[in-house]
């Protein structure tokens, strides 16, 4: 067995751990335990902390099938190898692994997680007006900012199984769904020109999808005005509805051109 420990004197009480999870995956993990004691200092109520670890990341390992327990034993990766420059190395060596959901999918055809932090990087944070007018016009479901409105991993990963795609800016719950195996569109990526100079070392340069998605995820650097979502919305839907049609006329041997899944939605 190969235990790997994610220490909480060191490591962030966030969604960061699911970048750190599919890591320690890839490199054979076999166990996961969380060394609690100390905690990192953060601004947050020991009640607060407590909340996020129990509901955010304790559950997380059964996501990928392994088992997890308190404790402080196991190895441990370099403080902040969840990072996106980890990452990026790690998945243009080999496949990551793919977080799935332990519940049954949701019932929502679409959703929209919002980005709404005060404390950290609020330059960030979601087109409040326009995601819940675009939310409104197709339908879906808001996952409000954990932080105004925390659901258990489980719950989120849920909604993302059941969606045909799942909307919204870069966050870490929308870079934990890219790295599930359900559809995401995340907007603002490297928002601000020392973000993007920072991910252009990390690997990523402007307009480029991240190494690890799948067909059906994107990692798009168009800010999140409504115009540019419904656009990307639009494209995305024609292309899925050709398709639909191109499978129908497949089974139906009319010898319709098919589409090239190239010619998907933009990154860029």
């Amino acid at each position: 067995m190969t235990t790997f420990c994610y220490d909480l004197s060191r490591e962030l009480i966030s969604f960061d751990f699911y970048g750190w999870l599919v890591r320690v995956k890839s490199l054979g993990a076999t166990e996961i335990t969380f060394d609690t004691s100390p905690q990192l200092v953060t601004p947050w109520s020991p009640e607060v902390v407590r909340r996020r670890f129990e509901s955010i990341i304790a559950p997380g390992p059964a996501l990928l099938g392994l088992p997890s327990r308190e404790g402080s034993d196991g190895e441990r990766l370099g403080v902040g190898c969840s990072r996106l420059g980890h990452l990026v190395k790690a998945a243009k060596l080999a496949p990551l692994p793919r977080l799935k959901s332990l519940w049954l999918p949701a019932h929502e055809r679409y959703t929209v997680t919002l980005r709404q932090q005060k404390r950290k990087s609020p330059f960030r944070n979601s087109n409040e007006y326009a995601w819940r007018t675009f939310a409104d016009e197709i339908g879906a479901f808001v996952i409000e900012d954990y932080d105004v409105k925390p659901i258990h991993i489980y719950q989120r990963m849920a909604f993302y199984a059941g969606a045909e795609m799942n909307f919204g800016v870069s966050n870490g719950p929308m870079v934990m769904c890219s790295l599930s195996a359900y559809p995401c569109m995340v907007f603002a990526n490297g928002r601000g020109s020392d973000q993007r100079e920072m991910m252009r070392k990390y690997g990523m340069p402007y307009g480029t999808n991240a190494p690890w998605c799948g067909p059906e995820q994107f990692m798009l650097w168009d800010d999140d005005d409504l115009g540019t979502i419904r656009r990307h919305f639009q494209v995305w839907k024609e292309y899925r509805d050709g398709l639909s049609q191109n499978t129908k006329s497949e089974n139906r041997g009319d010898g319709r051109e098919r589409i090239d899944p190239q010619n998907r939605t933009s990154s860029g």
